[in-house]
């Protein structure tokens, strides 16, 4: 149900004190910047209540107590008509899958989810994922431009860096397409384990280090790649701007994606003052990905 600010904490209570397991969900409404940074609660809009209680007669005296409750609470500030729904039984973990199917990006990979079957076509590079809690589908245009330049890029023999490798899609990609080793660096625990998992799943877990920690500080200092994938957003990119170029090779090419258009520029602007050339542009509606490469040494 929608509640106002002044009478959140009071509803919020009544919740618990009749919902399942005294559990109580409170949610804000909430502003995000451009680039989905920069939250913060919007105090205009409505915060929503909510509980769960057991569909059964005990259920039903509680919400006829829970009903009351907010009947009185509702003389003293802003407090909506509560609406029940009751809801059917089913696995929440696994529903979501229904909505991943299996892809194909460029001339040859496809994504195949690890629960779908799929019988692989001559010359098909299939990658078997379970995204879990981690960043990376293939859905995404950002994690799909990365996957079209890997299928364009020379990495036969290739030692690649992965900064910010969610799911490990791009890593076990590149290592598919001819990479030698990729370095794998992700910050989020819960992203390493499936990361881990992915690798394994794919029978790639030998060519791939895990790297956890953040981007700038876990790059292995002076380690030198012939590509650098960075699928971050671009407030990110720009602070890690030095450390990852210092990372590419002389001659070698780094993608940068992640970066929604208006904060185009201002990475432009960066990375070509780190020395990094232009080498070529994907876009999807708002989101850009770059390619770059670092000049060879004269």
């Amino acid at each position: 149900m929608e509640t106002g600010a002044e009478a959140v904490d009071a509803v919020a209570e009544l919740f618990s004190r009749y919902g399942y397991g005294q559990g109580t969900v409170v949610e804000y409404p909430v502003r995000q910047g451009p680039d989905g940074e920069d939250a913060e609660i919007d105090p205009s809009g409505p915060i929503q209540v909510r509980a769960y209680l057991p569909a059964d007669e005990a259920g039903q005296a509680a919400l006829a107590r829970l009903r009351e409750g907010l009947w009185y609470l509702g003389r003293l500030g802003s407090v909506g008509e509560p609406k029940v729904r009751e809801l059917v039984e089913q696995d929440w973990a696994e529903a979501w899958k229904r909505h991943f199917p299996v892809i194909r990006i460029g001339r040859r990979i496809v994504i195949r989810p690890s629960w779908l079957e799929y019988r692989a076509e001559p010359g098909d590079v299939v990658i078997h994922l379970d995204p879990g809690m981690a960043f990376g589908t293939g859905l995404h245009p950002t994690t799909r431009h990365c996957l079209e330049w890997l299928e364009e890029l020379p990495l036969a023999g290739a030692r690649v860096l992965d900064a910010g490798a969610g799911s490990g899609i791009l890593s076990i990609a590149a290592v598919h397409l001819g990479a030698a080793s990729v370095d794998a660096v992700e910050l989020d625990p819960v992203a390493v384990e499936v990361l881990r998992e992915n690798l394994a799943r794919n029978q790639v877990a030998d060519r791939v280090r895990v790297i956890p920690g953040d981007v700038q500080a876990a790059i292995p200092p002076g380690a030198e790649y012939d590509l650098v994938l960075a699928n971050i957003i671009a407030r990110v990119l720009i602070e890690a701007g030095e450390r990852l170029v210092e990372a590419v090779r002389a001659g070698g090419l780094l993608v940068l994606s992640g970066i929604i258009e208006p904060h185009e520029q201002a990475v432009r602007t960066h990375y070509e003052a780190l020395g990094a050339r232009l080498a070529g542009r994907r876009t999807d509606g708002d989101w850009v990905t770059l390619l770059y490469r670092k000049p060879e040494r004269r």
